[in-house]
């Protein structure tokens, strides 16, 4: 079957599918866990990544020569299983080398950094694409893009299956890599063999088992975390279905990073007695409680000193709890206490009849969407089902008593009117954090008179240490610079995440709005230059990784953040494009009237999207219908994607490897700028309904301006 060259091809177009999509997730996974990303940072990979693709898609026309290709095709493939090995560690050493420790790195260094890290793998990917379409519609003796297209989108479903059935759970990252490393010089071995050099075949068998053994007797991942955590032992660290994990040790500090976040240490006693007492000494005599993180910093020792009946703890990433057992011994052996696997939201949600008298929450400031689901009048409502009639809610920001700029003062005003739409009190108690109590019940600001009446026993959080009147009189002038005019925070409208992203590019002196200008700006040059097909494309690629972003956030909002979930989401977007792109284009006419329609149809899609996503959110609806929903939902806008792509390669009257070059470029151009512009500036600026029919209007009109368009060309 291989001596055939179409069916050797078909599985060199395979493997680089799956080479791609799992070398993505893993750059991506990489990327956000060093450099600390939010969906912004997420955006200037996503966009560099398929903007360099694209640029190589665009040099692959320029190779023209039948056997200049069929070679090409063997060194890419042994490019495609080294590059990696070697990236991938790049991105932890470009933290140490650029960087000093601790050293905040801004958005402009980020693009610049992650480009030039990518710029090599996506080049050669995208340079394939153009070439193998060319060479394989040669050997077939017809244009056969869309079925290149398909076969690669059918290894990037079987790459993304694998990656977060298999690899997630049991391979570290260079392990991952390693299994790329093998599969294509494999690929490139059967090549050479099949082209009568088996000299070539010799050489890369050799040198796939001796470096695959060098680096599997060398731990990479180790030495690359090292670069991330200077100064620090590590202690462990794990790829998880959630993130990566890290535990670290500075002096006789134990740390805790997730996604390279720090989330807390073992024995900072002030943070652990302030993120408990100011909440807990709230309530007259608290029996139930609920922590959200942090269990492994402490705090489960400071709520037992509380005579409760019972605690239920949970964390975002279970892995923390277990890695709070191994490492420290904050997590108590207590019949009164039961460990939580599961998404905090989802689990309130389907436990709305236990109620808690305090709900203790101890996440990271709303730096993403993710982490901002936390932060919403959704959210707050959910926990005031959960509570009894003297319930306590505690919250906290990181503190800027001391000089709040304007980014912090409207994230501090969202979060405090969001809180006063839910409860009838709510005070702020400055201290390490700024601490938000909210409660149904009167509330108190002389946490160390109330400390000191129940005689709680305390190394900081008392009278000792703390003034009654200077904590009223910090919070008095926190109160005095919060705005009550000022945007309600919600799921589907993430306000404080996008104050959020002020408040982080102030650090830089970049302005939030001339950084959507200069995206946008360079944007509308590039469709100027656009012909009509190629509109079209820029335009449904730009919407389908929209729609991607959309309904990935929208899941995590409905459902709770589960990694396996966005990973199907991803590889059932690939089924789509496989569909549309191998099977739907066969049953429709190959006319630009269809293209016109296809375009109408993604904008259709879009407004029905809204609607379905406001049913999700507001209707109680089962496990099975939720997921459902979403992978139906990403398989259609796959579906059209692939279909359009493939009306698109047959539609211009071009040589193939021209064809090849200018749609998967300006499908991927458009795609990357839906990456960076969705996610990082339109969702924050309008919310996922607005910016779902925002798309939906820029289909209509690009279909339209496809048809008047093309009647003038003819």
């Amino acid at each position: 079957m291989l001596t055939k060259p179409e069916n050797t091809l078909k599985l060199s177009i395979f493997t680089i599918g799956f080479t791609t999509l799992v070398a993505q997730i893993i750059f991506l996974r990489d990327f956000i866990s060093v450099y600390n990303g939010n969906e912004l940072i997420v955006g200037i990979i996503l966009a560099n990544w398929m903007f360099t693709t694209a640029i190589g898609a665009y040099l692959g026309k320029f190779i023209k020569k039948t056997e200049t290709q069929k070679k090409l095709i063997v060194y890419a493939h042994i490019l495609l299983g080294i590059l990696p090995l070697l990236l991938v560690y790049f991105i932890y050493f470009s933290l140490e080398f650029l960087f000093v420790p601790g050293q905040m790195v801004n958005m402009v260094e980020v693009f610049i950094i992650s480009f030039f890290i990518l710029a090599p793998f996506c080049l050669v990917s995208g340079t394939l694409f153009t070439i193998i379409s060319a060479y394989f519609s040669s050997i077939v003796d017809k244009n056969s893009i869309n079925k290149v297209y398909g076969y690669e989108a059918l290894g990037a479903i079987i790459g993304g299956l694998i990656f977060n059935f298999v690899f997630i759970f049991f391979l570290r990252t260079y392990h991952s890599l390693i299994v790329l490393f093998v599969l294509n010089l494999s690929i490139a071995g059967i090549l050479f063999f099949l082209t009568d050099k088996k000299i070539g075949t010799y050489i890369t068998a050799f040198f796939t088992i001796v470096i695959s053994v060098f680096l599997l007797l060398n731990d990479f991942d180790i030495n690359a975390f090292k670069h991330q955590f200077q100064n620090q032992e590590i202690l462990y660290h794990k790829d998880t279905p959630y993130g990566k994990i890290a535990v670290t040790k500075f002096a006789d500090q134990i740390n805790f990073y997730d996604n390279g976040v720090f989330q807390f240490s073992d024995n900072n006693i002030i943070a652990r007695e302030e993120g408990v007492h100011y909440g807990m000494i709230q309530h007259p005599a608290p029996k139930n409680v609920l922590l959200i993180s942090g269990g492994a910093s402490g705090m489960i020792h400071e709520i037992l000193k509380y005579d409760i009946q019972s605690l239920d703890y949970i964390e975002q990433n279970p892995g923390l709890i277990e890695m709070g057992k191994l490492y420290t011994d904050n997590i108590v052996e207590d019949d009164r206490i039961s460990i939580i696997k599961e998404d905090p939201r989802l689990f309130l949600k389907n436990k709305s009849e236990k109620k808690y008298d305090v709900i203790l929450i101890n996440l990271p400031d709303p730096y993403s969407t993710q982490i901002n689901r936390f932060y919403t009048s959704e959210f707050f409502e959910q926990l005031r089902k959960n509570l009894d009639q003297y319930g306590v809610v505690s919250i906290s920001l990181l503190s800027k008593v001391n000089y709040i700029s304007e980014e912090a003062r409207n994230i501090h005003s969202s979060i405090y009117s969001t809180l006063k739409l839910i409860f009838q009190n709510v005070i702020i108690i400055p201290g390490d954090k700024n601490y938000f109590i909210a409660s149904n019940v009167n509330l108190s600001q002389a946490i160390s008179e109330l400390i000191n009446v129940r005689q709680i026993k305390t190394e900081y959080v008392n009278n000792n240490y703390l003034d009654d009147e200077t904590i009223k009189a910090e919070s008095d002038k926190l109160k005095v610079d919060i705005s009550t005019e000022i945007d309600i925070n919600e799921d589907f409208n993430p306000v404080v995440y996008l104050f959020q992203l002020k408040y982080w590019l102030s650090y830089f002196n970049l302005n939030y709005y001339l950084l959507g200008i200069l995206i946008i700006l360079p944007v509308f040059i590039v469709i100027l230059r656009f012909n009509y097909i190629n509109l079209g494309l820029f335009v449904t690629g730009f919407s389908s990784s929209s729609i991607e972003v959309i309904l990935i956030i929208a899941f995590q909002v409905i459902y709770g953040y589960t990694y396996q979930m966005m990973g199907i989401l991803i590889t059932f977007f690939m089924v789509g494009l496989w569909l549309g792109s191998i099977y739907l284009i066969k049953k429709v006419p190959i006319k630009v009237n269809t293209y016109s329609i296809t375009q109408y149809l993604i904008g259709i899609f879009a407004v029905l999207l809204t609607i379905t996503l406001y049913l999700l959110k507001n209707s109680y609806t089962g496990i099975i219908v939720v997921h459902s929903s979403f992978i139906l939902l990403i398989l259609i806008i796959g579906i059209l994607t692939g279909l359009q792509f493939s009306l698109a390669s047959k539609l211009r009257d071009q040589s193939v490897i021209t064809i090849a070059s200018y749609t998967y470029s300006s499908e991927l151009i458009g795609a990357a700028v839906g990456a960076i512009l969705i996610a990082s500036i339109l969702i924050p600026l309008f919310g996922l309904i607005k910016v779902s029919l925002i798309l939906s209007i820029v289909n209509f009109i690009i279909g339209l301006l496809i048809l008047v368009k093309a009647k003038k060309h003819i």
